[in-house]
């Protein structure tokens, strides 16, 4: 009997792990919305958390803040943050938006015609082209495309469609992350019940360990992409570029997609400063403040790749730089832009679990290290 008891003692200690991974793989799996929404209401959960500890530590005589008042006043500030981002943000798209329903395609296919057939007759005169080949037609006609009014119609058209999701999504987040400010052990227990008595003490340093490095990674990155809206903003500032602001903005918020996101940030910078001179109707300056965009986000982010990130992220994952750059890639290849977004994270996770569970193996021993290093050193 005892023998029969140990077995399931053993099979259960098993099953328990396996079952709990499954029945979460299967959540993400048919409910991949909720799966986003509780991601979001952890990463501002883990936002709040100081200030919302700070709250539950008040007293005024007496009187101290509970945890539910702390939590709400928490998610008052973080609604307050985001609305400021918000005001400052959306009037500059719509002065964006405004700007390129005015623009006089007429005027700008006038202006570029005489530098294009000097292009068109060059291509031809080089066998690069064909001469039934219209460049001039087909730019004319690509130009009204970009600058068609229509187009963001059907645009803005298809984002009013979404309210109804984006209603639900902004509640579900709400309500989660209230009771994950009010309740910080929720997470903890729902992994310590799948979790075999015989791997509790792992699971509690996994927890710990990855509660710590997350908040790190994600006040580091907060960190990372405000310094680069400044050094843009002052850069973009300096040369006196139009919309410097918003050109600043998009570009440190596309900063948190790794490698890729400068470029595209400077893209973005490009297509507005364009648009900009074209809706005043300086053509003059398309191609001067096209340069000063891109050399400003280049200095940026010499700045950010020398300085920042290596002082920012050496404290926060403890990862040499070959190591983010082979798994970004590789996130990117399996889940695109998402992938490289959450690369770092994810990385992170699996190499604390990997030094909890598979720490005899000299190649996971080799991977932590650091890891290791690091807590002696903060002890």
């Amino acid at each position: 009997m005892l023998i029969i008891n140990c077995k399931l003692n053993k099979l259960k200690a098993f099953i328990k792990p396996i079952a709990g991974v499954l029945v979460v793989g299967l959540l993400i799996f048919f409910f991949p919305d909720i799966f986003v929404y509780f991601a979001i209401a952890i990463i501002l959960s883990m936002l709040g958390r100081p200030l919302c500890e700070l709250l539950k530590k008040v007293h005024i005589k007496k009187f101290r803040l509970g945890d539910a008042v702390s939590s709400v006043i928490t998610m008052l500030a973080i609604f307050l943050v985001f609305s400021l981002i918000f005001l400052i943000i959306i009037p500059l798209v719509n002065k964006e938006i405004s700007i390129l329903s005015q623009i006089d395609t007429d005027a700008i296919v006038e202006y570029f015609e005489k530098p294009l057939e000097n292009i068109y007759n060059f291509l031809i005169q080089y066998n690069i082209i064909r001469p039934e080949e219209d460049i001039l037609n087909i730019v004319e006609s690509q130009l009204y495309n970009i600058v068609n009014w229509d187009n963001f119609s059907s645009i803005v058209a298809n984002v009013i469609s979404k309210t109804s999701s984006f209603v639900i999504g902004a509640f579900s987040i709400v309500f989660l992350t209230f009771f994950l400010l009010r309740d910080p052990d929720i997470i903890h227990n729902i992994f310590m019940a799948i979790t075999p008595d015989n791997q509790t003490i792992h699971m509690k340093n996994i927890l710990h360990d990855s509660r710590v490095m997350l908040t790190r990674y994600i006040f580091g990155l907060i960190s990372e992409v405000l310094c680069m809206m400044i050094l843009i903003f002052i850069g973009l500032t300096i040369f006196g570029v139009k919309n410097a602001l918003i050109i600043a903005v998009i570009g440190g918020l596309m900063n948190i997609i790794p490698y890729l996101g400068p470029l595209m940030g400077c893209a973005v910078g490009v297509v507005i400063g364009i648009i900009s001179n074209l809706g005043i109707g300086s053509y003059d300056l398309i191609l001067p403040n096209t340069l000063e965009i891109i050399g400003v986000f280049l200095g940026a982010n010499l700045i950010d790749n020398f300085v920042l990130q290596p002082t920012i992220y050496s404290k926060s994952v403890f990862a040499h730089p070959i190591e983010i750059f082979l798994v970004i890639l590789m996130a990117g290849n399996i889940g695109g832009v998402v992938g490289m977004i959450i690369a770092i994270p994810s990385y992170t996770l699996i190499r604390i679990i990997a030094k909890q569970l598979l720490s005899e193996f000299k190649f996971i021993e080799l991977l932590t290290k650091k890891l290791e290093v690091k807590e002696k050193e903060n002890k």
